[in-house]
This record gives structure tokens, C-alpha cells and sequence, in this order.
């Protein structure tokens, strides 16, 4: 229910593109359905987002209505009782090709033994940015050509990544080889790693669950 008798609250998590999309979602939505509540989105920071919607009990106690959370806060939030069951509404009224069309990815982690509890907002997929005038700058080219004995493009494996990584890594020019999103808590930086990798065929936990990071893929 509403926090609110004319308003609608949202927890988000403070982001342009985030609050741009939440803001047409709702724009929609009540044009679509006639929805006359005024939508009230409080725009957080992660760690005060987790204060506020967990931490403080503020979803449990219906301070928001819905809020917008980092996947890994789910386990922690369903033990708590924080959420609502969502099977019966979605049952009802299911998402788009709702859930043979979405991906494995998308559909476990909100899933407790049949209960759903959340629905996704984006999969975080990983994006290779490149500076396309390097590559094809002729100097550059010429240059790692003489080095490496084969030419300079986007790379098409790791090994590739690293290698040209450690071409153009260049600090004395204010260059670098490669950066990783792992602003602003950390979790880009464990998602980066997994990446790399389950790439190997390694994984991160071991047969008991417990997290194992001394293995021959995680250490390549």
C-alpha cells in the first residue's frame, strides 16, 4: 500500500540514467492506466539507499513502496521480510514474455524456494570502450606491429585485452591500458572479477558454498 494516500514512493538509487528511466517508466505507466498518484522518488546514494530501505527497515515498515536495490541486498532484505510476494500479481499480470523469454540471469537471484520477490531493473551488461583513434592512429599501428608481429585491433580474447592494455599503458603520458568501472562501493570490482573469471571456467565458491578464490583459474 501507499505511504501515502496521493503519492507513490520510491527508493532510487542515484544515477542520471537510473532516475531518467524511473521518472518515464512512471510517466507511462500512468498514461496508460489513468494512475492519478504523484510519484515521490527519493534518490539515494548505495550505502544510504541500504540504510534506508534495510538497514532502517524502511521497506518493512512501508516507508517506500517500491525501491530500487542492488541485487546483492536481496537474500538480506527476503530473510528480513522486507518484500512482498509477488506471485499472485504476476500471475495476474506478467511482465512481457515473462519467464521464458528473459534470461537465466535475470530470474534467480530474486527467487526463494518459488517465492518471487523482485522483479529486474537492468543485467549491468559489461561494455569494452575503446578510443577508436588510437587504433587507428598509423603511428600506433606501426608500433605494435614491430613489437607484437601482428596487427593492432580491438581485441578478441583476454590475452589480446592484456596485451595491448600493457602497449598502451603509458602513465608517464597520462595513458593508461585499460580501466575498470569499480566505482563507487566495490561491487563493479567483484562483477569485473567474476567475469574474468568464469571466462576460465573457474567460480567463485567452491562444493560447500564458501567463497574460494585460491584456484588455478582465479589466480591466472
Amino acid at each position: 500500500m501507499p505511504n501515502n494516500q496521493n503519492t507513490f514512493r520510491i527508493a532510487v538509487r542515484k544515477f542520471a540514467p537510473f532516475e531518467s528511466a524511473m521518472q518515464k517508466f512512471w510517466d507511462k505507466y500512468c498514461l496508460q492506466s489513468g494512475c492519478k498518484l504523484v510519484l515521490d522518488m527519493v534518490v539515494m546514494d548505495l550505502h544510504e539507499l541500504h540504510e534506508s530501505t534495510l538497514t532502517n527497515n524502511g521497506l518493512a515498515n512501508g516507508d517506500f513502496d517500491v525501491a530500487h536495490i542492488n541485487t546483492d541486498w536481496i537474500y538480506e532484505g527476503f530473510v528480513n521480510d522486507a518484500f512482498e510476494v509477488l506471485n499472485d500479481n504476476i500471475d495476474k499480470n506478467p511482465p512481457v514474455n515473462f519467464p521464458n523469454g528473459w534470461s537465466n540471469s535475470l530470474l534467480g537471484l530474486q527467487n526463494f524456494d518459488g517465492k518471487i520477490v523482485g522483479l529486474p531493473f537492468h543485467d549491468g551488461p559489461e561494455c569494452l570502450i575503446y578510443r577508436k583513434d588510437l587504433f587507428e592512429s598509423h603511428k600506433e599501428q606501426a608500433d605494435y606491429l614491430a613489437k607484437y608481429g601482428k596487427n593492432l585491433r580491438v581485441p578478441q580474447t583476454w590475452d589480446d585485452f592484456e596485451q595491448i592494455a600493457e602497449f598502451f599503458n603509458r602513465p608517464a603520458d597520462n595513458l593508461y591500458g585499460s580501466i575498470f568501472a569499480c566505482y563507487p562501493d566495490g561491487h563493479n570490482t567483484v562483477f569485473d572479477y567474476c567475469l574474468q573469471l568464469w571466462t576460465r571456467g573457474g567460480n567463485l565458491i567452491d562444493k560447500n558454498g564458501l567463497i574460494n578464490i585460491n584456484s588455478k583459474a582465479s589466480i591466472e
